[in-house]
């Protein structure tokens, strides 16, 4: 009786060859990126809404507001893909120095003051992936806007008769939302030119050393409420 050998081969050569298959689509799965970090630059432009300034009787003339320069800033994006289109994104950037200035019947002041925004955000995300090298995205979440160092100047003081002055912004927890274009230079390396708009504001509470009378406490509430247009490359890993 001859045994015929070549059974098992043959029986198991099929199965061999789709391990082998699915192996290396696992393979290349693995190997496409799924995140990316941006690094770019952003165009902050501020819609400010103000209210009038308070304080104490007879210390705050009517019609006192305030308004925001514009800025560009750095901006910095991280994206962790979750499933399919989908996709966690983180966005902020070096904190920026913004300029105060008079408006309203105070607008002859010109520039009051400064302060530093922070501005970090959270959003979901979703990406259609048109051709193989264009992408178009949307997503929305929330922000996390809060100032530090706000340093009414010398025209401030002198505008209120006082010697010097500190202020403090109240933080803010608002919407965000955002969409944007991307081009695929390879598979790492991409451009994106993306727009967003925040939801911003904010209580500002102005202290200032006053002689004969002490400190004397004024405050204003503000809408920012930026477009921000920003320009990025971003790499895939």
């Amino acid at each position: 009786m001859i045994t015929p050998r070549f059974t098992v081969t043959r029986s198991f050569a099929p199965l061999a060859v789709a391990a082998l298959m699915a192996a290396t689509q696992m393979s290349a799965h693995a190997e496409t990126p799924q995140n990316s970090i941006q690094l770019g630059a952003a165009r902050a432009m501020f819609n400010v809404d103000s209210g009038n300034m308070w304080g104490p009787a007879g210390t705050t003339p009517d019609g006192i507001k305030t308004d925001v320069g514009n800025k560009t800033v750095a901006a910095m994006v991280l994206d962790r893909r979750i499933s399919g289109p989908w996709s966690v994104t983180l966005q902020g950037g070096l904190p920026p120095i913004l300029k105060l200035y008079g408006a309203g019947v105070a607008q002859p002041m010109g520039q009051i003051g400064t302060v530093r925004a922070w501005f970090p955000a959270v959003m979901g995300t979703y990406t259609w992936d048109a051709t193989p090298s264009f992408a178009l995205h949307a997503g929305a979440g929330l922000h996390y806007t809060f100032f530090t160092d706000g340093s009414p100047n010398a025209t401030y003081n002198a505008g209120f008769g006082g010697t010097s002055s500190r202020a403090k912004f109240s933080p803010n927890l608002g919407p965000i939302v955002k969409v944007g274009a991307t081009w695929n230079m390879d598979q790492n390396w991409f451009l994106d030119l993306s727009y967003s708009r925040y939801w911003i504001k904010t209580t500002a509470k102005i202290t200032t050393n006053t002689p004969g009378v002490g400190d004397i406490e004024r405050r204003i509430k503000v809408r920012a409420d930026p477009d921000v247009l920003s320009f990025t490359v971003g790499y895939r890993f």
